[in-house]
């Protein structure tokens, strides 16, 4: 049958209609959402700026303005509060930027899902009222690149009390979809903070020895001078790399992960008790008691389990090194939970998307997860607060 060109022109225009009466809902909507979220903004950036000035010695200094793009639209003459010297810049809205986090964060993830700078055009304008052309888009995607550079090579501490090392695998596209390394850094501060240290990918070559040599030169390059402790696990050449690169440094292997290693090789109905044997090895209270305990385990097991015992007599310096140093911090530097924990929610994070990844766009995400979790980890842990670093172990260390 023939279709009806007036019918479908009647379809057509009603829909058009529903399109242009939704926009207008959508618009007022948005316009009565706009003044409220501007307040608030307002009155979060004074509060902040007071509680700036309780810690700093500096006056207030009125206001600046400026414009906001936000998933509610275009902000405008938001009013910005300030303090003499300019030091002061509130953590609520992004500094030197137009956008908010959302609007990168939605570009990202649509450049990982394929969407085109077109498509990602024509999102940005239903959604936050704000119109930037593919050529633009593509052009914020090039500044993208190098804000994620500027990251990775930025300068480090000199010191850092512990650096977490570690390796796991997401899904990059090179032709086909492949799982490939990345490698994660993480320090602890002498003052018990944490910061990512850096991220690395070495391509479809899959781990190497060789890598970690080149992720220890360039946190050394990077101003990195001292480093009490590395924890990881016993990956291929990491030992030898700390040795080469930091030759003053000790090496903590993950008791965690060594004993749940042990445990997979022992019979089901001998797990327990072996489990309390190594536990009254690294949780003995003294360096003495903690080889008092070795030895027993090794005289109990060594005709059974021979494999598990010389593991850890031959290992004991590197999964016991952690004694060495004050006790309330000792659940910080036995394991690597510090960094698996980081690792598991940038997993998470990036579940929907790493299959769509290629490598350029892999590193755009990874940057953008790591450094909104870094914002987390200015905390300090427990236990460094009352401890005096650098001015040798406390008392209760041996």
């Amino acid at each position: 049958m023939v279709a009806f060109p007036k019918n479908r022109e009647r379809k057509e225009g009603k829909a058009t209609m529903r399109d242009k009466t939704r926009d207008r809902i959508l618009e007022r909507f948005s316009g009565k959402l706009k003044d409220p979220i501007k307040g608030l903004l307002e009155r979060l950036m004074l509060e902040e700026r007071a509680i700036y000035l309780e810690e700093h010695p500096t006056k207030a200094n009125g206001y600046y303005t400026r414009d906001l793009l936000t998933l509610f639209g275009p902000i405008e003459e938001l009013w910005v509060p300030r303090v003499r010297g300019g030091d002061f810049h509130p953590k609520l809205i992004p500094y030197r930027k137009r956008t908010s986090i959302e609007l990168s964060e939605a570009i990202l993830l649509l450049y990982a899902s394929g969407v085109s700078a077109r498509g990602i055009s024509r999102f940005l304008e239903a959604v936050y009222w704000v119109f930037y052309s593919p050529q633009s888009i593509s052009r914020l995607a090039e500044v993208a690149a190098e804000e994620v550079e500027e990251w990775r090579s930025r300068p480090l501490y000199t010191e850092y009390y512990a650096v977490y090392l570690d390796c796991t695998f997401l899904s990059v596209r090179r032709g086909k979809t492949a799982k490939e390394p990345v490698y994660v850094a993480l320090g602890l501060k002498p003052d018990g903070s944490r910061e990512i240290l850096g991220f690395w990918t070495f391509g479809a070559e899959g781990e190497s020895s060789h890598n970690w040599e080149t992720i220890l030169k360039e946190l050394w390059e990077r101003g990195v001078r001292r480093v009490r402790l590395f924890i990881s696990d016993d990956l291929p050449g990491i030992e030898e790399a700390i040795r080469g690169i930091f030759p003053q440094a000790k090496w903590q292997l993950c008791v965690v992960h060594a004993v749940r290693d042990a445990l997979s090789e022992v019979r089901k109905n001998e797990r327990e008790e072996v489990a309390e044997d190594l536990k009254a090895i690294y949780r003995a209270d003294t360096e003495k008691q903690t080889h008092k305990a070795l030895e027993a385990f090794k005289a109990k097991w060594a005709s059974k389990y021979p494999k598990i015992v010389a593991r850890w007599t031959t290992k004991n310096y590197a999964l016991l090194a952690f004694l060495e140093h004050p006790k309330p911090i000792r659940r910080y530097l036995y394991t690597t939970n510090q960094l698996e924990r980081l690792i598991k929610e940038v997993k998470r994070r990036m579940r929907t998307v790493e299959t769509l990844c290629n490598p350029g766009t892999l590193e755009k995400i990874l940057y953008l997860v790591l450094s909104q979790m870094e914002r987390k980890l200015a905390r300090r842990l427990v236990g460094f607060a009352e401890l005096q670093m650098g001015s040798g172990h406390a008392s209760e260390t041996h």
